[in-house]
Parts: structure tokens; sequence; C-alpha cells
């Protein structure tokens, strides 16, 4: 990882991270709708909404004198790669153990 870099696997670590991730699957939004979502100030919100642009999973357009959010999620995409081949080795692994116990039976 590059120094001061966020990885997606540490932005969505952080489960004011994924839930700002989940609101903005329903559109954009400005930061002052999101920071009345939870019970932490506005420089809080702000923290994790950098966080998330570093690492690419949102965006965000000025407008006046708003910033507006958007969800890019394509950097999600390695997080579901790797989270698809763990689970399917270790399926894999699971399905082998049970018909070797089955058949030992």
């Amino acid at each position: 990882m590059i120094a001061g870099k966020q990885s997606a696997y540490e932005a969505i670590a952080h489960p004011v991270r994924r839930d700002i991730l989940k609101t903005l699957q329903n559109g954009p939004s400005p930061v002052h709708r999101l920071t009345e979502q939870y019970s932490i100030s506005q420089q809080a919100v702000s923290k994790h909404l950098r966080i998330l642009n570093q690492c690419g999973l949102t965006r965000n357009d000025r407008r006046g004198q708003e910033n507006i959010y958007y969800l890019n999620a394509a950097p999600l995409r390695e997080v579901r790669d790797w989270l698809d081949d763990f689970w399917t080795d270790k399926l894999t692994s699971f399905k082998s153990l049970a018909e070797e116990t089955y058949n030992e039976q």
C-alpha cells in the first residue's frame, strides 16, 4: 500500500464508512445530509469521507458551498474477488472433508 493512501479493505473496516457507502448506494448525498444520520461531528464524518475518497470508493463534486458525495463501487470488486476466492477455497475444503467423513462411515 502507498503511504498515506487507504485501501478499500481498510476503508470498509470501519462500520461508519460501511454505512456511508450503503447510504450512497441510494444516490448522491451532500455532507450535511450524511452528518445528520450519525451521532458524530461533521468533522468526523468528513474524515470518514476523506478516507473513502482516498481509496476511490467515493468521489465528490462541489456545488456552490456544498460537497456532494457519490459512490464509486469499482474498488470493491477487488474485495469481492478476494472473498469469492477465499470462500470457494474454504467451501471446497469443507466439501472434501465432509465427503471423506461420510465415506468413512
